[in-house]
């Protein structure tokens, strides 16, 4: 694992020190960087999981050195129950010479009872029967001759017992001496399989502890790396923006301008839209107003006309209808295009006369006066766009 990483660690670093940290194109910078950033959250991904594994080690070699500890104090105990055992051992082969002693010299006795009994026979017993003095004496050397078969009899059964006795003892203590014996090999065997476990986990720690470090490393270079790409891409980032600013900036200027020549060129050039009305009908001129339905305060994009219901609507100037129908709050609505970025608006009609498509003549009727869409009364709303942006459409009316 660990010839592994390294093996990767070299590679990565050879192939990330030969990409170019400049790249005229934003997009490959950008892409750089994203790669970058994929390669931390990699290797951020795999140093945690470095790190848990350490942490999983370093609990079992915890519980490892619990078990082994408790299997070394068993081990212990074991080991003088075993010299227990040994010195009880030891003091039952000493009884047991002592008994062996006792039972020896009881035979002794016995065999040399048997060996006077047998050279005097029975005549030996009679003869000191008949050695008495007085029918007490007799007595006396009768019971006397009874206590000692009796007594023989004994020492028979006591030897007997003796020898009994004598082998169960060395039985038994053999046999404990043996169980012990095998258990102290057991757990001897039990206390060196658990060091060969702790060692290869102590071992396999080491190994983590030195992949975290290469890891860590390696995230490092990484995060180093992605810095080193994304500084350079915010600076071409920047560059790009400004060059944009710069271009919008342009654009902008260039609009305008356009704006300020079509309205000099085309000042006083539309007609009055509502022909009926006159300049004292404009309700809401352009510019800032407090919206009559909502009370804020608002840009007003045209001019308000007041007008009754259905009263004729003509077209400023000569164009193509772009818009007839429903729109928004304005309600029916028309639009005309008339070229150069140049758009009319004519809102809050009551019905319209043209259709999408329509070529329109300056003063045609294309719409009648209404109250559609948010409105607070009839009148016509009249605009004027430059460019897609609507401007005061006094110039282009001569007012």
């Amino acid at each position: 694992m660990k010839k592994k990483l390294l093996a990767v660690f070299m590679v990565i670093v050879f192939v990330m020190s030969s990409i170019p940290l400049f790249a005229s194109d934003l997009g490959d910078l950008r892409n750089q960087h994203d790669d970058a950033q994929a390669d931390v959250q990699a290797q951020q991904q795999e140093l945690a999981a470095t790190q848990e594994a350490i942490n999983q080690i370093y609990e079992e070699l915890r519980v490892l050195d619990e078990r082994l500890g408790n299997a070394v104090y068993d081990l212990h105990i074991i080991g003088e129950a075993l010299d227990a055992t040994t010195t009880a051992l030891g003091q039952s082969i000493l009884d047991i010479s002592a008994a062996q002693e006792e039972i020896d010299r009881q035979y002794d006795v016995i065999v040399s009872r048997l060996r006077d009994m047998q050279t005097q026979g029975t005549m030996g017993l009679l003869s000191v029967l008949f050695q008495a003095t007085s029918l007490r004496d007799f007595l006396f050397r009768l019971e006397y001759v009874n206590n000692l078969a009796q007594a023989d009899q004994e020492m028979v059964a006591r030897l007997e017992s003796s020898e009994a006795r004598l082998i169960l003892l060395q039985e038994s203590y053999a046999r404990q001496y043996d169980m012990v014996e095998v258990l102290l090999l057991r757990q001897q065997a039990y206390v060196d399989y658990l060091a060969d476990i702790e060692a290869e986990r102590k071992a396999y720690f080491e190994a983590l502890l030195e992949d975290e470090y290469k890891a860590a490393a390696l995230l490092a270079f990484y995060e180093e790396r992605a810095e080193e790409v994304y500084a350079i891409w915010r600076e071409a980032y920047q560059a790009e923006q400004r060059r944009l600013e710069e271009e919008r900036r342009a654009r902008q200027r260039r609009i305008e301008e356009e704006q300020r020549l079509a309205m000099a060129n085309l000042s006083g050039m539309f007609q009055w839209p509502v022909p009926s009305r006159t300049l004292a009908d404009i309700s809401s001129p352009f510019g800032p107003r407090r919206h009559p339905i909502t009370g804020r305060q608002e840009t007003h994009s045209g001019v308000d006309i007041r007008a009754a219901q259905g009263t004729e609507i003509v077209a400023a100037e000569a164009g193509v209808v772009i818009l007839s129908g429903w729109n928004g709050g304005f309600g029916i609505t028309v639009i005309i295009d008339h070229g150069d970025g140049i758009h009319t608006l004519y809102a809050h009609n009551s019905r319209n006369l043209v259709n999408v498509g329509d070529r329109v003549t300056r003063g045609q009727p294309i719409a009648l006066v209404g109250t559609t869409g948010v409105s607070t009364g009839p009148h016509l709303h009249f605009e004027v766009r430059v460019g897609g942006r609507w401007v005061d459409p006094g110039p282009f009316l001569g007012i």
